[in-house]
């Protein structure tokens, strides 16, 4: 357990280094989700005080293209020289691969989010101080399950021309029950004032929870193809 902790914790930071380095990923993905909320803030002209239904939808609209330019360019990294290659003949278990990448793409999509969220806010009028922590909670989990698919995914396609297009076209439907959950919860927790939990919180886990096992159990099969 001590050696997969250590195997993880090394491919992670290896990939955040490699970002740090360049930033060209964090900076791409950030400045195309800042246009697009400002485009539709723009096109959609929103009345003060936005409904937490039309906020979070535009949120998640920046997320989800941020998230697969995030998941397309961590895996580009590997096939990169055939960099894959060497990893797999390593002594590392495919699962250690799998969740360092994970890590990796969650704590991009956190940064991401981090930029993003208070410039749609400040846009849309969204208040969030009714329940901040509540928000961060379910979007927090809700980007677990869309990292995992989007990781397994990733690999999947990246050793194709057409990664990209053919990335969202595979995970956008895959994550929408997810993203429509969350946001639901979000709706009645901001319009309705309903807390965070109950069956809307279970939804949510339940599908982290499958897109998490279900990506960690194919991606070994995915590599090897």
């Amino acid at each position: 357990m001590n050696r997969a902790i250590r195997h993880i914790a090394l491919l992670t930071a290896k990939d955040l280094r490699i970002e740090a380095r360049g930033r060209q990923t964090i900076g791409l993905v950030t400045v195309l989700a800042i246009l697009i909320v400002v485009v539709l803030a723009l096109g959609l002209a929103p009345a003060p005080g936005a409904s937490g239904l039309t906020a979070t939808a535009i949120l998640w609209v920046a997320y989800l293209f941020g998230g697969v330019l995030i998941f397309e360019k961590t895996m580009a990294v590997e096939r990169y020289d055939e960099a894959l290659a060497g990893l797999l003949l390593a002594p590392i278990d495919r699962g250690a691969i799998f969740a360092a990448k994970l890590i990796a793409n969650l704590v991009l999509m956190f940064t991401l989010a981090l930029v993003v969220t208070p410039v749609a806010v400040v846009l849309f009028q969204f208040d969030l101080s009714a329940s901040p922590g509540g928000f961060v909670v379910v979007m927090m989990l809700s980007m677990i399950g869309y990292a995992a698919i989007g990781t397994l995914f990733a690999a999947l396609t990246s050793s194709t021309r057409l990664a990209g297009g053919l990335l969202a076209m595979l995970v956008f439907p895959v994550t929408l029950t997810i993203i429509l959950a969350s946001t639901r919860v979000l709706y009645n927790l901001f319009e309705h004032q309903q807390p965070v939990g109950g069956s809307g919180l279970a939804i949510l886990i339940a599908f982290d929870v499958i897109f998490l096992v279900a990506s960690w159990l194919v991606f070994e099969l995915v590599l090897e193809a």
